[in-house]
């Protein structure tokens, strides 16, 4: 019998149809789905591919694997890759489309929650630096890097291909009852302005999750992207760090010397 020695499977696999009958699909497969700042980083990482492999990325929406919770007062919770919705499923409680949530539920997720004066600029497309300080975009990226070269890469695109000199609206919609509910956020496509859209429908035949494979993210987790990147600034204060440095550790070195040297 042959010894199969590498596996064979898609790193990536798009899962396409309504989400809640999906996501037990892609979970029964060993997968996760790929979040937000995961999808800016792989349309970054193919920008330089072959035209069918970078289209299909910047040419296509993408359901993601985190959330945002509404609440009926106003409040929103973004939820990074959430447990509860990996947890969908065709027997899960919808209304108008959203996961349907208790107080406690809501009360229970680990999220960044923010009040609608917190919320910035929302339902409009945005500047570049609109985009770059956004309290929502900053979250969903997780780190200011990503989203900045992120950010850059979609308005040169959107501006040569669209003429557009707006993109990456951030769009919300309210509780759909009186009791918390919670959606995926979709990241649309470039011809639709690559919007993060959280009015998504976990029962709209067109849902498209991606689902990513464990060695994957098993790179990621240990390989350059947690290494951290680091500016100008931060090279000159360790320069002027070492020499000071230098200079206390010549002093303590000669000290002893200098002292021999006054006996004698």
């Amino acid at each position: 019998m042959a010894l199969k020695l590498n596996a064979t499977r898609e790193v990536y696999r798009e899962f396409y149809d309504r989400n809640v009958g999906q996501m037990p699909k892609l979970i029964a497969d060993g997968r996760v789905p790929m979040n937000v700042a995961q999808l800016m980083q792989r349309r970054l990482d193919v920008r330089n591919s072959d035209a069918d492999v970078k289209g299909s990325y910047l040419d296509n929406y993408f359901d993601t694997g985190d959330a945002v919770a509404y609440h009926p007062d106003g409040r929103i919770k973004i939820v990074l890759d959430s447990q509860t919705l990996r947890g969908i499923n065709p027997e899960s409680k919808l209304i108008n489309g959203a996961l349907v949530l208790t107080e406690d539920d809501y009360n229970a997720l680990q999220g960044e929650e923010l009040k609608k004066e917190k919320f910035g600029k929302i339902n409009e497309s945005l500047l570049r630096k609109e985009v770059k300080s956004h309290p929502v975009w900053k979250i969903l990226a997780r780190e200011q890097a990503l989203l900045d070269d992120y950010v850059d890469y979609i308005f040169a695109e959107g501006k040569q291909r669209f003429n557009y000199d707006t993109t990456m609206g951030i769009y919300l919609i309210s509780a759909q009852g009186s009791t918390p509910d919670l959606r995926a956020w979709c990241v649309s496509r470039l011809g639709l302005r690559s919007d993060a859209d959280g009015r998504n429908l976990f029962g709209d035949d067109y849902g498209r999750f991606l689902g990513v494979a464990p060695e994957a993210l098993n790179a990621k987790t240990f390989g350059v992207q947690n290494v951290r990147k680091y500016t100008m600034d931060d090279l000159q204060s360790f320069d002027s760090a070492m020499k000071g440095l230098e200079v206390t550790i010549k002093s303590e070195l000669l000290e002893p010397f200098a002292r021999l040297r006054k006996k004698l």
